[in-house]
């Protein structure tokens, strides 16, 4: 008797595994539901098996049910086994569970007992009552099990869709983030890329400094050599005093321009004295340049800082008096410059006329909103561990650098001109 419900748990356990919901191996206890879950039509020994087991399984409950029935409902049992073999096997498989039961109980269970002999006639009528009934029964359950397995076959492929959905998503979740790695990667080596550049460019202004003074340099000073002692070789003559006196003036000149250009590529202030006296004589050269007038408050002494800090702080200062002249329209600015223990602070300051809500936003946002000039602060500073941020109040700019190793770098300039 028992081993009928375990080979029923048994196959719909096995139909569940399949689907991933259930473990392998015997199921014991199953929800109604589970139970009556139709097999599907290929199983086709599966089904005729377990409505023979039905079948079997009702004469032997009609068995422990005859102290209480006594000679009554000899077909009840036999009504749930078709409707179960109905529900679950199919039609062929039911019409034996059926026909097995119904054999089984008038043998068994109807006088005369252990006989196909002739019934009374109530016996004939319970009979062909079971006969009506068992049919009926059938088709109400093959019907509900046709439907029952287009839905099975419809959620089926639903989780089939679902599924390869599900490994197209994750492969293309997988493939993003390949390409955002790379992306990163690319990033990465860009900035490399641009600090290595930027460290070459300040080479090359070194170079070329060194060249302009010592060669063009050395040049004019010799022409202007040259020129004296043609001043004391020749007579006096009107004409060429005059053309010795140009000559000598236009050498100045060029002279002088050359001496410019060369501090303004690399001061040589800056590698032999440091940060500070090299921010004095930019800030003389650019008040006389410009016209702009520069307080400058900077300490008389002041630690040498490393060779990189040093240049990138030049550089900032360098650019933002620079962008100050050429963009802000003011006509007074000022730095200070303060280094303690917490770090070192540099301010410029400026009355320009400052940023728009909406330029402020675009520079904040990305370097793309930014013009040469912020981006290449961000890039040296970035280099050094440092982060920039831009402030503005309506009046001027302040560009704020934090540096990675704790050393506090504040760069204001309240002009439009720094964002240029």
């Amino acid at each position: 008797m028992s081993s009928i419900p375990a080979v029923t748990d048994f196959h719909s356990a096995k139909m569940n595994d399949r689907r991933g919901s259930l473990p392998q191996g015997f199921v014991l206890s199953m929800s109604p539901t589970k139970l009556l879950s139709p097999l599907a039509q290929e199983r086709v020994w599966e089904r005729y098996v377990i409505a023979l087991a039905s079948g079997v399984l009702a004469i032997l409950l009609r068995g422990l049910l005859e102290p209480v029935l006594g000679h009554a409902g000899f077909y009840v049992t036999i009504y749930l086994a078709v409707v179960f073999s109905a529900l679950v096997c199919g039609l062929g498989p039911s019409i034996l569970s059926a026909v097995v039961g119904t054999a089984g109980i008038v043998y068994w269970f109807v006088d005369p007992r252990n006989s196909f002999g002739i019934m009374d006639r109530r016996d004939i009528h319970g009979l062909v009552a079971c006969a009506l009934v068992c049919p009926a029964l059938i088709a109400l359950g093959e019907a509900n099990r046709r439907k029952q397995l287009r839905l099975n076959e419809a959620r089926d492929k639903l989780e089939q869709r679902v599924g390869e959905r599900t490994a197209q998503l994750s492969q293309a979740m997988a493939n993003l983030e390949s390409e955002m790695g790379v992306r990163k990667q690319a990033e990465r080596e860009l900035r490399r890329l641009s600090v290595h550049l930027m460290v070459a460019q300040d080479e090359e202004r070194r170079r070329i400094a060194r060249d302009l003074h010592d060669t063009a340099g050395q040049t004019l000073a010799a022409i202007k050599m040259s020129l004296a002692n043609l001043r004391q070789a020749e007579p006096s003559v009107p004409q060429i005093e005059r053309l010795i006196d140009d000559l000598n003036a236009l050498t100045d000149e060029a002279l002088q321009e050359i001496r410019t250009t060369s501090y303004l590529l690399h001061p040589p202030l800056l590698d032999e004295v440091g940060f500070t006296s090299a921010t004095r004589w930019f800030v003389e050269g650019f008040t006389k340049r410009s016209g702009i007038q520069v307080n400058c408050d900077m300490p008389e002494r002041a630690d040498r800082l490393p060779e990189g800090i040093e240049l990138a702080l030049f550089r900032v200062l360098q650019e933002s008096l620079t962008n100050i002249h050429r963009h802000s329209g003011a006509t007074a600015a000022s730095i200070k410059f303060a280094q303690n223990g917490a770090g070192i602070e540099l301010k410029v300051s400026d009355n320009g006329r400052g940023l728009s809500k909406e330029q402020l936003a675009r520079i904040r946002e990305s370097d793309r909103g930014s013009g040469v000039g912020i981006a290449g602060m961000r890039e040296r500073l970035r280099g050094l561990g440092g982060q920039l941020t831009v402030e503005s109040n309506g009046t001027g700019v302040t560009v704020t650098v934090t540096l990675s190793d704790g050393k506090s770098l504040t760069v204001g300039s309240e002009s439009g001109g720094v964002a240029a």
